[in-house]
This record gives C-alpha cells, sequence and structure tokens, in this order.
C-alpha cells in the first residue's frame, strides 16, 4: 500500500494499470475507495491513480487554514505526479474533488490534460444565493460532524435507498470519518469562484451530474457554460455522487468522452 512523503505530509495512493494516466479526486467525506467501480473498469486500459486528500483516509493531517486547504491538496497533488514521473494527466473529480480538478485546471493547467467534474459547482461567493446556503450550512453543520455517524444513517438510507451501492460508501465513510479535517474542509469551500479561470482552460472537459436534483443539475449547467470546450452529460435516476448511484453509465459516458479526444494518447 504506496504511501509517498511530500509536501510535509504523507499520501496514500493506489495506482493500477498502464497507458494514460487518469487521476480521480474523491468528494467530500469520501475517500479513494469511492472509485472502485472506475478502478476496476478504467485500469484494463488506462493508468488508474487513486489518493486519499490530505486530512482523509489514510493520508496525513490537515493542519492548514481553509483559506490554503485547496491550494495545499493541489499541490500535493502535483508532487505525487511528480514522484510517479506524469508530466499530465486526465482528472476526474466529483463534488469537492471538481473544486479540486478545477482549481488545478486554474493554477496548473499544463498538467491537465482533460477534465471531468461531476456533481460539483464552480463558484459559491457569499453574495450569491447557492453562496448563502453553502456558507449557513458550513457554520450550522458543526455538529453533525462529530455526532456519531451511525446517528445519520437512517436518513441516508431513505435518501440513498434506490442506490444501495452509493449507500454503502457513504454509510463506509460515515463511519470511519474525521471530523475536525472534514469541517476545515467544508469551510474551505465558503468563498470559492472559478468561474472566471474556467473561460481560459483550453483542454476537453466534460460535465456530470446525476438528473435526481434540478439544483445540482442548474450548477454543473453553470459550469459548462464557462469552460470553452466543454460538454455536459446527465445521467438519469441518480443522484450525487453520480459514479456510485450509476456506476456503469458513469464509466460509459467518460468512456465516450476519452475516445471522442482525438489526440488523447499522445498523454505522457
Amino acid at each position: 500500500m504506496p504511501v509517498a512523503k511530500l509536501n510535509g505530509t504523507s499520501l496514500y495512493y493506489e495506482i493500477q494499470g498502464t497507458g494514460i494516466p487518469i487521476l480521480f479526486i474523491h468528494g467530500h467525506g469520501f475517500t479513494h475507495h469511492m472509485f472502485k467501480p472506475q478502478l476496476d473498469y478504467f485500469s484494463a486500459k488506462y493508468k488508474v491513480i487513486l489518493c486519499d486528500l490530505r486530512g482523509n483516509g489514510k493520508s496525513g493531517k490537515l493542519l492548514q487554514p481553509p483559506d490554503e486547504i485547496i491550494e495545499t491538496q493541489c499541490l500535493d497533488l502535483i508532487m505525487l505526479m511528480n514522484d510517479l514521473n506524469i508530466r499530465e494527466a486526465v482528472f476526474v473529480g466529483i463534488s469537492y474533488g471538481g473544486l479540486i480538478a478545477q482549481h488545478m485546471a486554474k493554477q496548473y493547467p499544463e498538467r491537465v490534460r482533460a477534465l471531468v467534474i461531476a456533481d460539483s459547482f464552480c463558484r459559491s461567493e457569499a453574495s450569491t444565493f447557492l453562496g448563502k446556503l453553502q456558507l449557513a450550512a458550513a457554520y450550522c453543520s458543526c455538529l453533525t460532524y462529530y455526532a456519531p455517524g451511525e446517528l445519520m444513517l437512517p436518513s441516508l438510507r431513505l435518501i440513498y435507498k434506490r442506490w444501495g451501492l452509493a449507500y454503502r460508501e457513504i454509510r463506509r465513510s460515515l463511519l470511519d470519518k474525521r471530523p475536525g479535517e472534514l469541517y476545515k474542509q467544508r469551510l474551505a469551500m465558503r468563498f470559492i469562484d472559478y468561474s472566471a479561470c474556467l473561460r481560459t482552460f483550453q483542454r476537453p472537459a466534460l460535465c456530470i451530474v446525476g438528473d435526481f436534483r434540478e439544483f445540482g443539475v442548474d450548477c454543473m449547467k453553470d459550469v459548462v457554460s464557462r469552460l470553452p470546450h466543454a460538454q455536459l452529460a446527465i445521467i438519469p435516476d441518480a443522484f450525487d455522487p453520480s459514479n456510485l448511484c450509476q456506476p456503469e453509465m458513469f464509466n460509459a459516458v467518460v468512456q465516450q468522452f476519452l475516445d471522442t479526444q482525438q489526440d488523447i494518447q499522445h498523454i505522457g
């Protein structure tokens, strides 16, 4: 089980397969394990890299203040790529991982060959309705982060009763959570805004969202509208995370996107 010592921390990662590097970035409260269906599928043709972001899973502690967290986690990934001799990769980010992927496209565009963002958003500034909701949620949900995970399971079971795989992974994450570091990452989302910088990203992009929640679809349409070379895929009968609600459909959509990139085989 490889652990990279870099950037003042330890980063747990798994790597499987050969070919084009695809780096999957997990969502808030999850770990690398949420991509098990993608690891099994894509490692047959690609070099799949999974990792736990700093402050999550088996990786090191998250000591940074909220306004430095996303940049620090991105730098961790860059240094991991350097350790693995990977010049550029396809980045696939779910939810919070989608924010990390967007920050990578903003800060390190030369390392991002293509971008896949799922069940995420590009801005949460406090002046918008979304921003106010997220800011309120960040402060009001503090106690839920520290409450025993078992207390949340009955309501989550009702929400995800149609998607057993997603529920089982959420259950796993809740029972193994690192509450203080999760809460800090929630605060890190407060004032992100990638709406302007996305317009300068000149690589291909795919945005994926489940159709279960109209608000989530609207957020992803906003992301697509700002990326010059983006396409939108709405997965039927799926919620967040769509890669676990409908893994076969999610994999097929990503595979089709990769197949349509004429020069994607030139990734180093």
